[in-house]
């Protein structure tokens, strides 16, 4: 066949072969520029890794294991610990005097809070949380939140609702009682907010299972280990919030204080606090809406209340209970969110109402709410009867033993076939090549997204997580958490895109995502369950939804904050569609890409670890089951194995983050 060459040949007249000769020689394709790519030396690095699983395999029969003398021993020490503090606990100065009275305050706070709300009554709180939810937020908050209380009593799991709401009203009070002065203190301060940033980050990256086995050696199991726990999980976006909006101050309003004589705590309490007031309330509302999640992750060492309710249910595999408990939760949480949230955007409510009427609506409000409660008193109302509940768990389970019988079958065979084909094969890989092979190829993965600080990091952790003698486990975990955030991040790339794509789409998907960020983590685990029975693959299936909102929302903002003159001028050269997509929107936006590609990580793990509840064992399972049986050294060694694996994460992706920044 004759190859024509273009009218005019080289040099010619043709115009599609002179454009082509103009082109500058830097636009063309360098052929050498495939292998200067990271995910060139990715792919070699997991071509390697399989390689040497191979090559071990058939030469040894499987990779040598991480040897178990040193996490045998390290267990057995920390065994050897919980045995002193169990024998000495009421011996040793430093619980005596310090920890004892802690855990005995926190528990009479909790408790306290409790009683008070008991003698309330229910309608005494019901009114109390509709007229404070009105003059904060407004009539439609209100709405809500009465709803809420509805929930409450009609699911039968009033007093449940009571005691997590005592729990959360203690844990929040802590978090913003050293919370706020910390982020002030971090705003003010350029060398204590250097200091602090990293022990947050390192708070935020710990997955909130590893939080529990610590403080359960401290404080015992109950409410106080509960309360402190919840606490300390929720105090970072109080601080880094606060320390956010003290810095974002004008600088010309300090400087006038400054000029007319102010002292530092006058320019504190009269410039810098309430120029932040709202940004600080949104830092109010992060806290509590973390501290609602934590409070039902809780119920493991303890907590009791509607956490206690669903872990229950999900232990004896009963979806309706889970149901209902999962319900009020979500209540409780959305209300929670939506009144707080009014107060951080200072909207609805009392400031809607001109300011002669707002005195006399407070002296109706205190009338009506003392006359409920002493009415409910006399006529001795306490709690809400429980013969007047719902209970709905029966019409639920028919439910689920229904949609098992309709997609049963597949649901079954697609679970199957992602242990038999997907997780299987890559636990098999991660956890039977050697484990020195497996170290090198995760510092290799530091050096090439992250840097040589990075790989150093990312090689003292896998050297960690054997040294503590669960490798195998904690291999599995990292298969399950790999799995379940390529899928993350594919679903949340593609909807992100559509919703970037359609203002329409994105005004109906955003309150969605709203929403489910709303929603406790232990909540997502439920509808998998009906799907999927109990296993890794709902554990799996939970994590996937539960990360997905974060990913989708920095997916699409990242695309929609693409300067418009980028886009005008590749459209100008007569791009395509796809080809703006692929060439300009996602590579200017790769630095909120790799962040939503973090986050979406770092939220599996957190997801999956907690799927030991549902049956995903590994690590999660070593947890729970240390905290069951007072096993503290194989629970201990678990959470720190997954703050090891948050830690590689985190820093193989925020690093490479961090560099294109640079």
């Amino acid at each position: 066949m004759a190859v024509t060459t273009p009218a005019g040949g080289p040099g010619g007249s043709d115009p599609v072969y002179r454009e082509r000769e103009d082109r500058p020689r830097t636009a063309r394709r360098d052929p050498s520029a495939a292998l200067r790519s990271p995910w060139t030396w990715a792919a070699a690095t997991a071509a390697v890794l399989v390689a040497g699983y191979w090559a071990a395999r058939l030469a040894w029969g499987g990779g040598p294991g991480f040897p178990a003398g040193p996490g045998q021993g390290f267990m057995a020490w920390l065994d050897g610990i919980y045995a002193w503090i169990v024998v000495n606990r009421n011996d040793s100065p430093l619980f005596l005097y310090f920890f004892n009275y802690i855990s005995v305050g926190l528990g009479s706070a909790v408790v306290l809070i409790n009683r008070f709300l008991e003698f309330l009554t229910w309608p005494g709180v019901v009114v109390l949380g509709t007229i404070v939810a009105w003059r904060v937020a407004g009539w439609r908050i209100a709405l809500l939140v009465l709803g809420t209380f509805a929930v409450f009593a009609l699911t039968g799991l009033w007093d449940e609702s009571m005691r997590t709401l005592a729990l959360i009203i203690t844990s929040v009070s802590i978090a913003l009682l050293f919370g706020i002065p910390l982020g002030v203190l971090a705003g003010r301060s350029d060398r204590f907010h250097r200091a602090i940033r990293p022990v947050l980050d390192f708070m935020q990256i710990m997955p909130a299972f590893a939080y529990l086995l610590p403080f359960v050696l401290l404080f015992g199991i109950g409410d106080p280990a509960a309360a402190v726990v919840t606490a300390v999980y929720a105090i970072p976006p109080a601080v880094r919030i606060t320390a956010l909006a003290i810095r974002e101050v004008p600088r010309g309003a300090i400087e006038a204080t400054t000029s007319l004589g102010s002292t530092p705590w006058q320019i504190l309490t009269k410039v810098q606090l309430p120029s932040a007031r709202r940004t600080i309330l949104l830092g109010v509302n992060q806290t509590i809406m973390l501290a609602v999640s934590m409070v039902v992750i809780a119920s493991v060492i303890g907590a009791g209340g509607l956490g206690d309710a669903i872990y229950q249910a999900l232990s004896k595999v009963n979806v309706g209970q889970a149901l209902q408990a999962g319900l009020a939760i979500v209540m409780l949480a959305i209300a929670m969110d939506r009144v707080t949230g009014a107060v951080g955007h200072g909207t609805g409510g009392v400031s809607r109402i001109p300011e002669r009427y707002r005195l006399p609506l407070l002296g109706v409000d205190l009338i009506v709410f003392i006359v409920t409660v002493t009415a409910a008193r006399l006529l001795g109302v306490e709690g809400w009867p429980r013969e007047l509940s719902i209970d709905i768990s029966g019409p639920v389970n028919a439910f689920e033993d229904w949609l098992q019988a309709t997609v049963g079958p597949f649901t079954t065979a697609l679970g199957t076939w992602t242990l038999d084909w997907v997780l299987g094969p890559l636990s098999e890989l991660l956890g039977g090549s050697p484990w020195w092979l497996v170290v090198v190829c995760a510092t290799a993965l530091g050096r090439i997204f992250a840097g040589w600080r990075a790989a150093l990091v990312c090689a003292g952790s896998f050297l960690v997580i054997g040294l503590l003698g669960v490798w195998g486990n904690a291999m599995d975990t990292l298969s399950q958490v790999l799995v379940a955030s390529v899928l993350t991040v594919a679903l949340g790339v593609v909807v992100g895109v559509l919703m970037s794509r359609n203002d329409v789409f994105a005004a109906i998907l955003r309150p969605v995502l709203d929403a489910m960020q709303t929603l406790p983590p232990f909540v997502y685990l439920i509808p998998a369950v009906a799907l999927f029975g109990i296993g890794r693959v709902p554990a799996l299936v939970a994590a996937v939804i539960f990360a997905l909102p974060p990913v989708i929302r920095l997916v699409n903002d990242g695309i929609r904050g693409v300067s418009p003159a980028s886009l005008e001028a590749a459209a100008s050269q007569g791009s395509t569609r796809w080809q703006l997509l692929t060439k300009v929107e996602l590579p200017l936006a790769r630095g909120s890409l790799l962040l939503a590609v973090n986050q979406g990580l770092i939220l599996v793990l957190s997801m999956v670890v907690m799927g030991a509840l549902v049956g995903a064992g590994s690590l999660g399972f070593d947890v729970v089951f240390g905290l069951a049986q007072n096993q503290l050294g194989l629970g201990l060694a678990s959470g720190l194995a997954i703050v090891c694996l948050g830690l590689f994460l985190d820093r193989v992706t925020q690093g490479r983050r961090k560099v294109q920044r640079a």
